[in-house]
């Protein structure tokens, strides 16, 4: 047994549920007014009016994972077989290192189309993040488990004006230690984690005006009166913690499609170019809130992406066959509070069965 704080102070602020999305994240994630596949469940749910044909998803298998060079030295490390905990090696590998894991699936089942739209899914995320102390280096580990629901329904109010809104219920385990690294390593060794669980409640509500078969504009109020978790329970003990919610955010956004010559179908060649304010409630750092995409899909099946999110580069392939789509992404999560503060370079690559 080890000394590691484990006091799981619940934030008041929860980080949002969704799956990765490899495809929005390779551009940039400016997607509220692009709304054309599978991902419009989680950035605006008016687009479940305007998609003509159907998409169901059965299966998603999604991991993602930080590319910074401290953590490649330390998958270098594990594969040689080296022991972490080791005191020299944790000076070596531990000393100011974070590693980032996240997991999408495989549970997933999904549809949108014809007025309506869906998604269940599980996601999971991990972070250790390391700073040099006085003895030994210190650490924060946080884990998140997500199993949700997300869906509703979206209608054409007048000619090429869309209204949409989601319910979501999320089942959330939390976990949260601080201490060195070697009693933070000891305790996740031991399974001795501290863990939460809380059920929370929430909705989105989402807007489109298509024009032109070429030019789309999106709003979404995401989680719009905040999705909430009233009541945490310990399940490794028996305290409960105060409420805490997904805050609301409010995204603006513009699509172009330059190519596109009527609303019904897609050509063979297409280009979509599209800008994203991610939270107009947010005026801690308008930098992070500008999100920038394009993706070009050529001879039907392959999908080249690029973008620009909060100043950082991002990019990444799809190839979508009749059933198996295959993605991969290239983007950086910024830990800090402001863009270049703490940023972490990451990769995920997804495979998904749909049609």
């Amino acid at each position: 047994m080890c000394a590691a704080s484990s006091s799981l102070a619940i934030d008041k602020n929860e980080p949002i549920s969704q799956p990765t999305l490899p495809m929005v994240q390779a551009m940039g994630g400016a997607f509220t007014a692009v709304a054309s596949d599978e991902s419009t469940v989680f950035y605006n749910p008016a687009g479940y009016a305007v998609i003509t044909d159907p998409i169901f998803t059965v299966a998603v298998l999604d991991l993602s994972f930080n590319i910074n060079d401290s953590a490649l030295a330390v998958y270098r490390a594990l594969a040689n077989g080296e022991d972490l905990s080791d005191p020299g090696n944790v000076t070596k590998y531990l000393n100011d290192t974070t590693l980032s894991f996240g997991l999408s699936g495989p549970i997933y089942l999904g549809h949108v189309g014809n007025n309506f739209g869906f998604s269940f899914y599980n996601t999971a995320r991990t972070l250790l993040d390391t700073t040099p102390g006085a003895l030994q280096p210190t650490a924060d580990y946080h884990t998140f488990t997500d199993l949700g629901f997300t869906g509703g329904f979206g209608y054409k109010i007048i000619d090429h004006l869309y209204a949409g809104f989601n319910v979501k219920v999320i089942l959330r385990l939390k976990s949260e230690l601080e201490g060195t690294v070697t009693e933070v390593l000891d305790t996740i060794e031991d399974d001795d984690v501290p863990i939460a669980k809380s059920v929370g409640f929430g909705g989105d509500l989402g807007l489109l005006y298509r024009p032109k078969p070429w030019l789309s504009l999106g709003l979404n109020a995401r989680d719009f009166f905040g999705t909430r978790f009233y009541y945490w329970e310990d399940i490794s003990g028996n305290q409960n913690y105060p409420s805490s919610m997904i805050k609301p955010r409010i995204a603006l956004g513009v699509a172009f499609f330059p190519i596109r010559k009527n609303y019904e179908e897609k050509p063979k060649n297409d280009l979509t170019i599209a800008f994203d304010y991610l939270d107009i409630l947010d005026n801690s750092s308008p930098l992070s809130n500008i999100k920038f995409g394009v993706m070009f899909n050529t001879l039907r099946v392959l999908d080249l992406r690029g973008g620009i999110d909060a100043g950082y580069l991002t990019g990444g392939i799809g190839l979508h066959l009749r059933f198996f789509h295959f993605s991969t992404a290239y983007y950086v999560k910024e830990l800090g509070s402001y863009p270049g503060s703490k940023p972490l370079q990451t990769l995920t690559v997804e495979f998904a069965f749909k049609w």
